[in-house]
């Protein structure tokens, strides 16, 4: 069946039969999304895959999928994305690390489960909450017994993992 294209300079719709559509797709390299643009259909894929609780509401479960290593030892889940803002859940397995690095802008973080320390800087535990703002210098983060930690970043999540 052909392929109806609009030509808006001469107002005529053009036909293309479905061998050249095919052999012009078949050409076409894929390429890899901008990682906002990634991150944002990773976003609508978890909400998918969760709970609907009620009209409005979507519930991921923590042993549900999407977990993805970031680095060694340390595993993240993109729970929402909202524009640029995205909210992670990061586990740190006892001794993982991340390096250290300067916030492009705001970084909100809630420890859940155990501690993280930064080198030089403040221990958090369970129930502690910081933020980074645009400029702050993170030193090098341990959590020598493992920890579970929610962040919300005011722009995507690679933005910051840069030295």
């Amino acid at each position: 069946m052909p392929h109806q294209i609009d030509d808006d300079e001469n107002d005529v719709p053009l036909s293309l039969p479905e061998e050249i559509v095919a052999t012009i797709c078949g050409a076409l390299l894929p390429i890899d999304p901008s990682p906002a643009l990634r991150a944002g259909v990773l976003a609508v894929a978890l909400a998918a895959e969760g709970e609907r609780d009620a009209p409005g509401l979507v519930t991921l479960r923590r042993e549900g999928a999407g977990w993805a290593e970031m680095l060694p030892g340390v595993h993240a889940r993109l729970l929402q994305q909202v524009g640029t803002a995205q909210s992670w859940l990061v586990r740190l397995e006892p001794g993982a690390r991340a390096p250290a690095h300067v916030h492009p802008d705001a970084e909100e973080c809630v420890v859940l489960e155990g501690e993280v320390q930064y080198l030089g800087g403040a221990r958090l535990r369970a129930g502690d909450y910081q933020i980074a703002h645009r400029g702050a210098h993170h030193t090098e983060l341990v959590s020598e017994v493992g920890a579970l930690v929610f962040l919300r970043y005011a722009q995507p999540l690679e933005n910051y993992l840069r030295p």
